[in-house]
């Protein structure tokens, strides 16, 4: 939760947000990193990546996260990012180990690749865990660290149970398309999906939420759950509308190719290219407003002690800038990602807010006694790593 609010890679018309107007006192969010300066430390990192086969990637998290965080500041205070490369490392290299064993698996046989998956599987949501104990603990502000109280088990039920639960539908319809019945294998399987994934991912958010701990006290979350599904349904009824003329694209573009006796299965990269770049603006806009509205419902649902956190992302103004950072690197081939990042980070920060009476430097200081208790007794950063969950 603490990464997306310091705005280092923080997740049509808004109706049904979920945008607080209180009378309390505002504090705000700033971003004050630039294209320019970010640009020279993203410039080394790809360049030292690349001569060191990835390895320096680890290094190169730890200073792009730092300037980011130390860029981020609330109430004039900037965060902090205080992790080590090595476990950052560590836990890619295992990540890279499960995922080269689960590729060379599908050399051998569709058995054992499929129990490696499962493997993988088991293990994900300890990993998860790991990931987000590993970012809390080296995370702070004015001296303060957040903490990720571990709990696997809720881990296991939210990230690998409720999916296995999931399959059900999904098998099924697959055992009516197989039996001549494609229809209404495909209706169960997006009524099952509609039906368990928006009530998911708002557990998941809950979950995440109020695991999470600051300067002594833990985040709270009130979650309403029939705004994940007007989420959900209404990217679905934007997708719907989007295809039509990506639909229209695509027949145009096979119709040529029909008349100018083309075959596809001879030139099947233009077609693939062509294929996507018609899809492409389909998926960007169901992408970004399903990433406005649930940041939004993520950060308006949760609180800390008194203060209520507020999130006003907008579609529009998010799609203008991820369709200029798009354009952007692709006709700088790359160089623009730097610029791209900035911007984003910029308004997403100057979206978000927190509300609440009183000043926040006695909030910190009434806690900061409790926050080093709990610090002590957490286990050292060997046992903790960070797979860029």
């Amino acid at each position: 939760m603490h990464e997306e609010t310091l705005g280092s890679g923080i997740y049509l018309p808004e109706i049904h947000d979920t945008v607080f107007n209180r009378a309390e006192d505002a504090h705000r969010f700033e971003f004050n990193g630039s294209a320019r300066d970010y640009f020279r430390i993203w410039i080394v990192n790809v360049a030292l990546s690349i001569v060191t086969l990835g390895i320096y990637s680890a290094w190169a998290s730890v200073r792009t996260r730092r300037y980011m965080y130390a860029n981020t500041l609330f109430e004039g205070s900037p965060f902090e990012y205080l992790a080590r490369p090595i476990p950052i490392l560590r836990g890619r290299l295992i990540a890279a180990a499960l995922f080269a064993t689960y590729i060379m698996a599908s050399h051998f046989s569709r058995t054992l690749q499929l129990v490696t998956m499962g493997v993988i599987g088991v293990f994900m949501p300890w990993m998860i865990v790991k990931g987000l104990m590993f970012r809390a603990r080296y995370s702070a502000w004015r001296g303060l660290h957040f903490r990720f109280i571990a709990d696997y088990g809720g881990a296991y039920q939210w990230y690998l149970l409720v999916y296995m639960l999931m399959a059900i539908p999904l098998a099924l319809s697959g055992l009516l398309a197989q039996g001549g019945h494609p229809f209404t294998g495909m209706v169960l399987f997006l009524a099952g999906f509609f039906l368990f994934y928006p009530w998911l991912k708002g557990n998941q958010q809950q979950w995440m939420a109020e695991h999470h701990y600051f300067g002594g006290k833990s985040f709270r979350f009130t979650r309403e759950p029939s705004a994940y599904y007007r989420i959900y349904g209404a990217a679905l009824g934007i997708g719907v509308l989007c295809m039509i003329p990506s639909g229209i694209l695509m027949g145009l573009m096979f119709n040529a190719m029909v008349k100018s006796h083309i075959d596809p299965r001879q030139h099947s990269i233009p077609v693939l290219l062509a294929t996507y770049l018609c899809i492409a603006p389909t998926y960007l806009i169901m992408w970004t407003y399903v990433h406005v509205r649930m940041t939004n419902a993520l950060y308006n649902q949760a609180s800390l002690g008194r203060y209520q956190f507020e999130s006003s992302l907008r579609f529009w103004p998010m799609l203008y800038i991820y369709l200029g950072n798009v354009l952007a690197i692709i006709f700088t081939i790359g160089l623009a990602i730097p610029w791209a990042k900035i911007q984003v980070a910029r308004y997403r920060a100057s979206c978000l807010q927190v509300a609440g009476e009183g000043r926040l430097e006695e909030f910190t200081q009434r806690t900061s006694g409790a926050d080093v208790a709990a610090t002590g007794t957490e286990i050292d950063s060997l046992l903790g790593f960070d797979i860029g969950l």
